[in-house]
């Protein structure tokens, strides 16, 4: 008697894995482009000469203790 095998399920479609690395690799360009355009592009105007680059802005206010 002869053994019938399972069908094998359908392929997928040839553009679904393509698709898949171009977004990936779409997302990895933009990230990287990001970084650079970050660390070379100085900022409109310099920071306010009152203001210390970590200073912290504003404190909170302390609860009365019992």
């Amino acid at each position: 008697m002869a053994r019938h095998r399972r069908p094998l399920p359908p392929a997928p479609a040839p553009g679904i894995r393509a698709r898949g690395q171009l977004a990936a690799c779409l997302l990895a360009m933009s990230a990287l482009a990001a970084t650079l355009l970050a660390t070379t592009v100085e900022p409109d105007a310099p920071s306010a000469p009152d203001r210390t680059p970590n200073a912290v802005t504003a404190e909170v206010p302390r609860l009365p203790e019992d």
